[in-house]
């Protein structure tokens, strides 16, 4: 039991490092949110709350868990290409952010989109982030007893609590809520293109694009 938890532990930190960054970026247009500066981006406009950023990174890593228990248990595999080309959400996101930055007060326009549509974003952007987590966790699956894999269930769901809390906590610290307070709403546009041109790299899906 104990080597089932430590390998776990191991194989889910390994694999969702940069979501620490991620989930940063996405709590830090809530705070920019809050602090009702004109130029907040667009996720923050969208009426985005914690509860949705949650939410959706707890749907994005079910549906690589579900992926990887599929995988496990036959065949079926769907190709980490087909799966990279959801990081197009967060270039269209990041782009979005940018546009909105080049309104004026007078043609900023609150946009109405539902709790909803602003989890299953953030679902898109964990799913599109985790071609890695279903290479690593297809063999984890499949070697492991159904009892141990319920325990690294168990790991993996409680983790995502602490990754959520890690991500909330650090854009509030003094040092990183100063930084995110002057170039937040500027810089996260920029970072969420980088993001999704990345996944698309490395997951090698520029080659399904029609161009």
């Amino acid at each position: 039991m104990v080597t089932t938890i430590v390998s776990s532990f191991v194989a889910f930190v390994s694999t969702n490092v940069d979501d620490i960054f991620i989930l940063m970026a996405l709590f830090s247009q809530i705070r920019a949110g809050v602090l009702g500066g004109d130029e907040a981006a667009t996720l923050a406009k969208s009426g985005m709350q914690a509860r949705h950023i949650i939410l959706g990174q707890y749907l994005g890593f079910a549906a690589l868990v579900a992926l990887s228990i599929i995988g496990a248990l036959s065949s079926f595999f769907i190709p980490v290409p087909w799966i990279g080309l959801l990081g197009l959400v967060p270039v269209y996101m990041g782009i979005k952010g940018l546009l909105a930055l080049r309104k004026s007060d007078s043609d900023d326009e609150e946009e109405s989109v539902s709790g909803a549509g602003t989890t299953l974003k953030v679902a898109a952007i964990t799913v599109a982030n985790g071609g890695d987590n279903i290479a690593i966790y297809i063999p984890i699956f499949a070697s492991q007893t159904l009892s141990n894999n319920l325990i690294t269930l168990i790991v993996f769901f409680a983790l995502v609590a602490v990754w959520c809390y890690l991500g909330y906590k650090l854009v509030r610290t003094p040092v990183v809520a100063s930084v995110l307070e002057k170039y937040g709403h500027v810089a996260v546009p920029f970072v969420l293109i980088a993001l999704g041109v990345f996944i698309l790299y490395h997951s090698g899906s520029f080659g399904l694009l029609p161009f």
